[in-house]
């Protein structure tokens, strides 16, 4: 069976044969209302027999997808939070007060992380047009909790927001110093510090529930702020592709029946 992963975001659409999900194809459609009809005669070539995906996006997006799966008679699946995630050998639990109201992309990404770092508490990072930073707890071999997490604006977010309040600001991005010494630097350093010191506080409130702990890093921007995170966070793993790696563990570690919502 051919299984056709999707992960639509604010901005980009990622899509991979399960299989090859570390290496997606990428479009980018900045919140258009539908794709171009290349797109779908890409996935008409693969030939799919199901589609596993996850959205985010403006729901026009999502509805044009799916007319296209159903237009072709291709079983679709839009992977929703959930109270658990249950199979045999993993099990993820959703701490949130409302589990249905978690964002699908970070309940994909903290699947996915378990499934580059598993065995382990992790910080999931995920910077994009927001920056999402999110605890999950290894509870004991295979046994995991979303515990919870922050939400902020993204670098570009951050930028944007600063330049659209103070023209004058208007600029390139410059680099991080210890000591700026001019305005584009300023605003870098801010930026930089302001994503790193979220991420540096969240892991260390992790660290205190479980003594240790790995942060996951992936998005658009995580190259921006890799550097300066190193400086202050142990045991910082770069992995893109979260969202897809989450879905394509969601595919091969199969929830058992009595346990699926």
């Amino acid at each position: 069976m051919k299984t056709l992963l999707i992960d639509l975001g604010n901005t980009a659409l990622k899509w991979a044969l399960l299989g090859d999900e570390r290496t997606p194809h990428t479009v980018v459609h900045r919140g258009q209302s539908g794709f171009k009809e290349q797109l779908y005669s890409d996935w008409l070539e693969l030939a799919p027999d199901r589609v596993i995906g996850c959205t985010v996006a403006a729901p026009e997006l999502a509805f044009s997808a799916t007319k296209f799966f159903n237009d072709h008679d291709i079983s679709w699946n839009w992977v929703r939070s959930q109270n658990a995630f249950v199979s045999d050998d993993l099990t993820l639990r959703n701490a949130y007060s409302a589990p249905g109201k978690l964002g699908a992309d970070r309940w994909c990404a903290a699947l996915g992380a378990i499934d580059a770092a598993p065995g382990q508490s992790l910080l999931v990072v995920q910077m994009g047009t927001a920056t999402t930073v999110d605890a999950v707890l290894c509870e004991a071999e295979g046994q995991y909790a979303f515990l919870g997490g922050r939400i902020a604006p993204g670098p570009t977010m951050m930028k944007k927001c600063l330049e659209d309040g103070i023209p004058l600001l208007k600029g390139e991005l410059g680099e991080w110093r210890d000591f700026p010494q001019n305005t584009l630097n300023a605003i870098a350093t801010g930026i930089m510090d302001a994503q790193a010191g979220l991420v540096r506080l969240a892991y260390e409130e992790l660290i205190k529930r479980s003594g240790s702990a790995r942060v996951v890093l992936a998005g658009g921007a995580a190259r921006f702020i890799e550097p300066r995170l190193r400086g202050l966070v142990p045991n910082l793993m770069l992995q893109h592709n979260l969202v897809l790696l989450g879905l394509a563990a969601q595919a091969r570690h199969r929830p058992r029946k009595e346990d699926m919502p």
